[in-house]
């Protein structure tokens, strides 16, 4: 394991809030005997510093008892040689009290070293210095023997014990260093520290422990030597790093599982993993590899998992815990056997009838809404919206039967004749909701009127002329479609005659529905006449429902009304002062001179007298901005 770095980094925590799916991929409870375990070593050093871990929740609590709530069910601890401080004999043993005190399992992690034992460094003791391999061998003794001797006294004996860490390439350089000619020694410190273990407790198992657990010749390398130089060893333990093997997570879970595969049957005893980790900025990917490791492991009838310093935060940059929230990432979700899956959507869902503009002909309006999500069986309840109102609600007798992607239906009765809107809000069980887009749609069959001739339509008394010839009287329902910039006022009548006075609110692309009586079958003019100074809203199409089940009209005639607009609907200009100040709007044909192609240009308008109507007082001369628009 690599060295803790000697200056704390702060990291700034960046998040984005992303979607995720959740899945139980075992069921925690279930498996007992499984070590889901986390090295904690470093836990009295961070305390001694004022750290504080919270919880999911927020509440502060025991580092291990938050840990014990994610899942973990037994603790590491590392043991130097050093007489007092940081991984001492006395620091492991008030941990392993605290750690039976709360019902966890210990292994114990002898380094042999006055520091960090690694690939990289496994240096003799101070203590043990030039001592021969005799020596050494009776040191190891000695020293396993006195510290679990010192954490059986106090109540605790270790489940699992490691003798040696990351033993690549041997123990105690260059003594029991087994590329330079020391695997009989480093088979002679194993045994030693067996024998010792044993001594103490026998029910205590004994783990020899190697990096690279994707390696499998690194292995077989090893424990061939350990075997024919005759070591003894309850279990073999891997580490099983991502980050330093250069692997991705499944590759790596495919790697080790064929080395344990082979281990088991080659030297006869279990593997567990020791040693593992990943980046906490990608948690949700730390997630994955872990649930997919433990997985793996659990149906292989292997003995555990350990993370190697969960609970760390800011010089060591593989924890599972939050530096900004100071709470465990989605990582330790793994030991619980759930997995998270960040996707770019959660659930979808879509009308797929009626489709916009469609008529429907039967007062029974089927209404369908099509649901895609993530996972089956995780649809809760659809809402349906029938004109703004809520009509009704969709629940699964049985959720866990919904497929991933379904189409739900639902019946409006007695829908009345005309326009309409229908959407829906779906939500599944972890409320999260979606809604779908709203369409419009007609009920009953309608007339649409095409013939129509305007006058005026931007001002107070523009009017709106359509043509139409009915063949039946009777009542009839007219559903307008227009678009408004401003509230617009108008007086709707039937051959000169007022019939009914309606406001059009400010919007786009809405409805505007008003019923009307016609007398006399025949030839009829309808006109909408703008009664507000904001003239008439931009009228889109209109449509006419007969009421009485009538034939439908058709249009008429409109030659005898004459279009008169005050201007050329493509030749008008607004006028502003070279302040940017609006003066108002007139048309180009009495400017001496044209825009041509030019949207705007700087002119000088003629004297005020010319400008009927317009608030200009220019002098002679006098430059203003002149832009083309489009009269409406």
């Amino acid at each position: 394991m690599k060295k803790l770095l000697p200056i704390l980094m702060v990291w700034l925590a960046i998040t984005a809030k992303a979607i995720t799916v959740t899945d139980t991929i075992f069921n925690r409870n279930e498996h007992p005997e499984y070590a889901f375990g986390a090295d904690v070593s470093f836990v009295p050093m961070m305390e001694s510093w004022g750290t504080k871990w919270l919880d999911k929740n927020g509440n502060q609590k025991d580092i291990l008892k938050i840990l014990k709530e994610q899942g973990i069910n037994s603790i590491r601890l590392r043991v130097w040689t050093v007489n007092s401080g940081a991984s001492s004999k006395q620091e492991v043993v008030n941990m392993c009290k605290r750690a039976k005190a709360i019902g966890l399992d210990v292994m114990i992690d002898f380094h042999y070293s006055d520091t960090w034992a690694d690939p990289g460094s496994q240096t003799i003791p101070s203590a043990w210095t030039n001592h021969s391999v005799d020596a050494l061998a009776k040191n190891i003794y000695d020293h396993t023997f006195d510290v679990l001797s010192a954490i059986k006294a106090a109540g605790v004996v270790p489940r699992w014990v490691q003798v040696g860490n990351e033993t690549k390439r041997g123990m105690l350089y260059p003594v029991g260093q087994t590329n330079k000619g020391g695997s009989v020694a480093f088979a002679r410190f194993v045994q030693n520290g067996y024998n010792a273990v044993k001594a103490v407790d026998s029910t205590t198992q004994v783990i020899v422990h190697l990096p690279d657990g994707h390696d499998n010749s690194l292995y077989r390398s090893i424990f061939d030597g350990l075997k024919k130089n005759g070591a003894k060893w309850d279990i073999i333990g891997l580490s099983a790093y991502p980050r330093w093997s250069h692997l991705d997570g499944p590759t790596m879970i495919t790697r080790v599982m064929a080395n344990i595969n082979d281990l088991k049957s080659r030297y006869g005893t279990p593997c567990m993993v020791v040693e593992t980790g990943h980046y906490p900025k990608e948690a949700v990917v730390g997630n994955q590899y872990l649930v997919g490791l433990m997985d793996r492991m659990i149906k292989n009838g292997d003995l555990g998992c350990f993370y190697w310093e969960p609970e760390s935060m800011g010089g060591y940059d593989m924890g599972a815990w939050d530096e900004a929230t100071r709470k465990p990432t989605v990582m330790m979700d793994a030991f619980l056997g759930v997995k998270h899956t960040e996707v770019p959507w959660m659930m979808r869902a879509s009308m797929l009838s009626p489709a916009a503009e469609q008529t429907v002909e039967d007062a029974a309006v089927e209404l369908q809404v099509r649901v895609q999500h993530q996972r089956k069986g995780r649809l809760r309840m659809v809402e349906f919206y029938f004109d703004k109102m809520k009509t009704g609600t969709y629940k699964p007798d049985d959720p866990a039967t919904v497929a991933a992607t379904d189409t739900i239906p639902f019946t409006v009765a007695n829908a009345a004749i005309g326009v309409h809107s229908a959407w829906a809000r779906v939500t599944d069980n972890a409320n999260n909701k979606q809604t779908t887009d709203t369409v419009t749609f007609y009920c009953g069959q309608s007339a649409l009127a095409d013939n129509t001739v305007t006058e005026n339509v931007d001002q107070r008394g523009g009017t709106q002329h359509w043509g139409l010839q009915f063949s039946e009287a009777g009542n009839y329902r007219l559903v307008f479609r227009y678009s408004a910039p401003s509230l617009c006022g108008a007086v709707l009548q039937i051959d000169g005659d007022s019939i009914t006075r309606s406001y059009f609110l400010k919007k786009e692309d809405a409805f505007q529905t008003t019923d009307i009586t016609v007398a006399q079958p025949g030839n009829h003019t309808l006109q909408m006449v703008a009664s507000t100074q904001a003239g008439l809203p931009t009228i889109s199409y209109l449509r006419i429902f007969p009421l009485e089940g009538q034939a439908l009209p058709t249009s008429a005639d409109l030659s005898g009304i004459d279009s008169q607009p005050t201007a050329d609907a493509d030749e008008t200009a607004a006028v502003y002062s070279l302040s940017g100040t609006y003066l108002g709007t007139v048309p180009l044909s009495l400017l001496k001179g044209s825009l041509g192609d030019r949207p705007s240009a700087v002119v000088a308008l003629p004297a005020s007298g010319v400008w009927s109507g317009l608030p200009i007082n220019s002098v002679g001369g006098t430059p203003y901005i002149v832009r083309k628009q489009r009269l409406k």
